[in-house]
């Protein structure tokens, strides 16, 4: 049951007349909330074969779900992590096809890239800790990015926990997951960050003891692909995110 019958129907308006849209931003009584369809989730069969084929953890395959799956989900892993203290939006009303989030304050993105917050050390460091934070608590995140994180009430909050993974995965790949997806996204960006402490805070927090040992033996499995990356004339034509990962390795082997 809605919790409040005025913003059930004001959700209910927002549905029908954005009948399209995933994630829909809706006003109410001076607030702002999060009305978000449920949709399917899963990766495709070359994604799945490139991971029965590499076992690299960055291609670990997202489970496939249907959208009322995928919706019962995330919604009930985001109402236990909030009732475990975790730093995520407050659950509103879950519908048969949709559900309501508070809003979390702006991403962590907009508030680095507009100087909310400052571009400094205490900046970054806080994230990583509060990764490392969820990690400790034995979760992962499965969509790290730092545009998954939020800044509301002076604190870092989660946000976007649709994937999931099948339980075969060890815990340990899904958090080597969410540590590398947090620094490729701040790579791709170019963010101005030492890596090595950033990685030590999150090392802290997360009692991860393997953290720079795992990402420094990953960056030297990619030497082959470092190299041909490299080769001038392929440079040119390489994607935004290519170059984000070779910056990133160079990076990493000096962990």
């Amino acid at each position: 049951m809605p919790r409040s019958e005025s913003l059930h129907r004001r959700v209910l308006e927002a549905l029908q007349a954005q009948p399209k849209r995933e994630v829909i931003p809706i006003d109410h009584e001076s607030k702002r909330y999060w009305v978000k369809r449920a949709r399917a989730t899963g990766s495709n069969p070359l994604h799945h074969a490139a991971w029965r084929l590499t076992k690299v953890p960055l291609l670990v395959p997202v489970l496939r779900q249907s959208p009322s799956e995928a919706l019962r989900h995330e919604s009930s892993k985001l109402q236990r992590l909030r009732s475990e203290g975790v730093p995520v939006p407050e659950m509103m009303e879950v519908g048969n096809d949709y559900f309501v989030l508070e809003d979390a304050g702006p991403s962590l993105h907009r508030c680095l890239r507009e100087e909310i917050l400052p571009k400094n050390e205490e900046s970054y460091g806080a994230l990583f800790e509060t990764l490392g934070g969820l990690h400790r608590m034995g979760e992962y995140h499965g969509g790290s990015q730092v545009r998954n994180f939020t800044w509301r009430d002076d604190t870092i909050h989660f946000i976007d926990f649709e994937e999931n993974f099948s339980p075969s995965i060890p815990l340990e790949t899904l958090q080597f997951r969410d540590l590398f997806l947090l620094l490729f996204s701040l790579a791709k960006d170019r963010h101005p960050l030492r890596y090595a402490p950033m990685i030590a805070r999150y090392r802290d927090a997360s009692g991860n003891d393997w953290a720079e040992d795992r990402l420094r033996e990953f960056a030297r499995s990619l030497k082959p692909l470092e190299k041909l990356v490299a080769f001038p004339p392929l440079w040119k034509i390489l994607d935004k995110d290519t170059k984000a990962t070779h910056r990133l390795i160079q990076e990493l082997k000096k962990l």
